[in-house]
């Protein structure tokens, strides 16, 4: 065991903890007969707001040698609770009451990112340290688990490890990459083994026979140790990281729990958009002078991205009279923290303070003449992507007669950790905003991007994507071109939506599978209804599918789920359908997968993502 560097009286000591009333803490499950269920309860809700203090309750220490964990300001978060070389330890919530299947907890933590101080390469993240420990009080048992997922008990019952770096390294594919961003993690042990979830995805899930090792011993222990310690517990001193938000239940946490919540300061929730709904912004006769007309402010954290959607009009005096676009620092316009890095227009000119560094590409421009005249009614899309310090703005107009303007400006604004905002300007136009169509949204990585043999001979449920799990509301939207033998109608995509389980596993169930040809099976298959548009002639709609461009979004509605695809084909032909049925209460993670038959898709990895709309 480490040494430990007990507080002295100055230390600050202070209370983050919203308790239930100790009353609440012991509150029996509900019989059944003679039986209990298992019944989920938060215990402890700790989020470093500092607004009650109580120095029994969290006391902050220092490793020997090292600095005192202390709370301070995230740009994201909030308040947090910085460990740089220290730790913090709490008595324990779970003494007070009854635990029957499980101990859960749900956090945000960020990893610091560690580099070589002389070859400046990145290292390692830290796999060994503790993120949490459960211990009693002269150090003789203990539980902890680390961000490698190392689980270690050590009892006088028994002792049983799992995941130990030195024989079971993860670095190939480790829980809290990038290190120095912030991940959510949902974490249960329960009396037959322990889960992981990041960023909502089931990350490890180990069950372990009894005969192996009892699993409830770790779960009672956990529930009757005085103390629980954060970033402190294994035979490593715990590198310096951040948490925020703890949670701590009795039993077994559902889907809902281990999803990632939306993130933010003292109202929990980040604010995406900030302000009443803004549809149409501008006049409408197109008579808004500049900078008299804005959008909402949209705010990006980092990494994120977003979809606007919207219908441009234009006075079309000038190149100019059309949308404009701003990306800032997260303050107000024109106050003490205001500073544009960019505003750009639609006719490929700009200026702010990361405007001399960035990159213009573009392509159907040269017309202006053309230019002002299609940009009356032009559809437009404009995708704003955040990967780091790098920020990439592209927008893509589609005029009603069909001409398209595409332009795409990428720069550096900041070092990528900050918030910063994006807004509208209107000078002689106005916007109407797609509310479905504006989102925000995370791109899914692929580890496949050709699914099933390219020659298309394939035989039924050999070949599959990836798994798309999607969390309660959220939505799916996935892009593919689409090739087939063209012997039957089904010989193209199909579309699984499951339980959030592997295929043909015990917890595995079909809500429904759909294909391009509007058939379909499933659990809740029958009670559906289908719509479609362009169907009727099956060879042509057999041609069509060679090479056709599909997308399909799946929306989650509460229990409803739309699933929509539209295949247009390489001469223009479109076909659409439409199914809608309930999925199990709504309250479920569930997954989607594709699936082929005598056909082949590949996959477009820039348009395969999650979202959410924008305006609510």
């Amino acid at each position: 065991m480490k040494t430990r560097k007990w507080p002295v009286p100055i230390l600050a000591a202070f209370t983050v903890l919203s308790f239930w009333a100790c009353e609440d803490w012991g509150q029996m499950d509900p019989p059944a007969g003679n039986q209990k269920n298992p019944k989920l309860e938060q215990v402890a809700k700790i989020t470093f707001e500092d607004k009650e203090f109580d120095p029994q309750s969290l006391n902050y220490y220092a490793y020997v040698g090292g600095d005192i964990a202390e709370i301070e300001d995230d740009n994201v978060h909030g308040k947090v609770l910085h460990l740089p070389d220290g730790y913090a330890r709490m008595f324990n919530p779970l003494n007070s009451v009854e635990v029957q299947n499980g101990v859960s907890l749900t956090f945000w933590v960020k990893q610091a990112l560690r580099i070589d101080e002389e070859t400046e390469e990145e290292l390692e993240p830290d796999l060994v340290g503790a993120l949490f420990s459960f211990q009693n009080s002269n150090g003789t048992q203990r539980m902890f688990l680390t961000a490698n997922g190392w689980l270690k008990y050590e009892g006088v019952d028994g002792e049983y490890e799992v995941n130990n770096p030195e024989t079971n390294k993860v670095s190939k594919n480790p829980l809290l990459l990038p290190a120095g961003e912030w991940h959510y993690m949902a974490i249960t042990v329960r009396n037959d083994g322990y889960s992981i979830y990041v960023a909502g995805k089931q990350r490890i899930d180990k069950t372990v026979e009894k005969s192996n090792f009892d699993f409830g011993k770790i779960v009672q222990f956990m529930a009757a140790t005085p103390y629980i310690y954060i970033g402190y517990g294994s035979d490593s001193h715990t590198q310096e990281m951040w948490i925020d938000d703890i949670a701590i239940y009795r039993n077994q946490i559902t889907d809902s729990q281990c999803q990632m919540p939306n993130i933010g300061g003292e109202g929990g929730a980040f604010e995406y958009l900030v302000g009443d709904p803004i549809i149409t912004v501008g006049a409408e006769d197109n008579s808004a002078a500049w900078w008299t007309a804005f959008s909402n402010y949209f705010r990006m954290p980092a990494d994120g991205n977003m979809k606007f959607k919207f219908t441009n009009h234009t006075s079309g005096a000038g190149n100019w009279n059309n949308w404009c676009f701003c990306l800032c620092t997260d303050a107000e316009r024109n106050g003490s923290d205001y500073a544009e890095y960019f505003v750009i227009r639609s006719d490929l000119y700009g200026w702010g303070d990361s405007y001399g560094s960035g990159i213009w590409t573009n392509e159907g421009y040269g017309d202006w003449d053309a230019f002002r005249a299609d940009m009356e009614g032009a559809e437009v899309t404009v995708t704003v992507q955040r990967s780091g310090a790098t920020a990439t703005v592209e927008a893509v107009a589609k005029a009603i007669n069909g001409n398209v303007y595409k332009e795409t400006f990428t720069t550096t604004c900041g070092d990528g950790t900050q918030v910063v905002r994006g807004f509208f300007i209107m000078d002689g136009s106005h916007i109407v905003f797609d509310t479905e169509e504006t989102t925000a949204l995370t791109i899914v990585p692929l580890t496949k991007t050709t699914i099933g043999a390219e020659d298309c001979s394939t035989a039924w449920w050999t070949e599959f994507s990836d798994y798309f799990q999607i969390p309660v509301g959220q939505n799916l939207h996935l892009e593919f071109e689409n090739h087939t033998s063209g012997a039957g109608n089904w010989n193209n995509w199909n579309l699984c939506l499951c339980t959030d389980a592997e295929r043909n596993g015990s917890d595995y169930a079909e809500y429904f599978v759909i294909r391009s040809d509007l058939y379909g099976w499933g659990d809740s298959y029958a009670s559906g209804t289908w719509t479609n548009e362009g169907y009727g002639d099956w060879d042509a709609f057999r041609a069509d599918m060679e090479g056709a461009t599909v997308v399909i979004d799946i929306q989650r509605n509460g229990a409803t789920v739309t699933a929509t695809a539209i295949a247009t084909g390489k001469n223009g032909n479109v076909y659409k359908e439409v199914f809608v049925t309930d999925c199990g209460d709504g309250n479920q993670t569930v997954r989607a997968f594709l699936i082929v038959d005598g056909a082949h898709l590949k996959m477009d990895q820039s348009n395969c993502y999650l979202y959410t709309p924008l305006f609510k």
